[in-house]
């Protein structure tokens, strides 16, 4: 035989594959899908999915927990501030609402000088610019400290958020999958 009438029969055969190394897609359109495309398209819906499914399991639980809807108050003796409550407006302790004098009564007790108006806020626009308060004979500067206002988004944010996640794993996870399925394939045409 000369070297002429020798034809390479291993050229229209694909080459033997490693059997330590993964199978790589054959079309380069293939790859940089499988590559770059879905791992970045995974990591962006697990980045979505995540604030989504927490914004809406917080607000499914905020209520239950007690996390919302009562605002504080802090009550701090007028004396401590010299002369400059001067120009706040005064209330009289009579037109406190039953809630606020209640609060005005625990945060003047608490060594935090904070109470919880558990009920109506009456005076809400005079509490949060801060007034002062004569109560049992000692005035009070005081101001809503915080609001504790619930949370209002659709609580449909959390399943949406965790439909999110779990497609953007499988995203995460496509390659090292094609590239599994791929060399089981290949496994099975030997």
């Amino acid at each position: 035989m000369s070297d002429d009438d020798a034809t390479p029969s291993d050229a229209d055969e694909p080459p033997a594959m490693d059997s330590t190394g993964p199978v790589e897609p054959t079309a380069s359109s293939e790859s940089l899908m499988l590559t770059y495309a879905a791992p970045f398209l995974g990591v962006l819906l697990i980045a979505v999915g995540l604030p989504l499914s927490i914004v809406g399991g917080y607000v499914v639980v905020q209520d239950g927990l007690g996390l919302c809807g009562e605002p504080t108050i802090a009550a701090t003796p007028a004396d401590e501030y010299d002369e400059s409550l001067a120009t706040i407006d005064e209330i009289p302790a009579e037109q406190l609402s039953a809630a606020e004098r209640k609060a005005l009564e625990e945060a003047i007790d608490s060594p935090l000088q904070e109470g919880v108006v558990s009920g109506e806020l009456e005076n809400r626009a005079a509490l949060l610019e801060g007034v002062v308060v004569e109560y049992e004979g000692t005035r009070y500067y005081v101001q809503i400290t915080s609001q504790n206002s619930c949370l209002e988004v659709q609580p449909l944010l959390f399943p949406i958020g965790a439909v999110a996640i779990f497609m953007g794993i499988g995203g995460v996870l496509t390659p090292p999958i094609y590239r599994k399925l791929a060399g089981f394939e290949e496994r099975m045409r030997r």
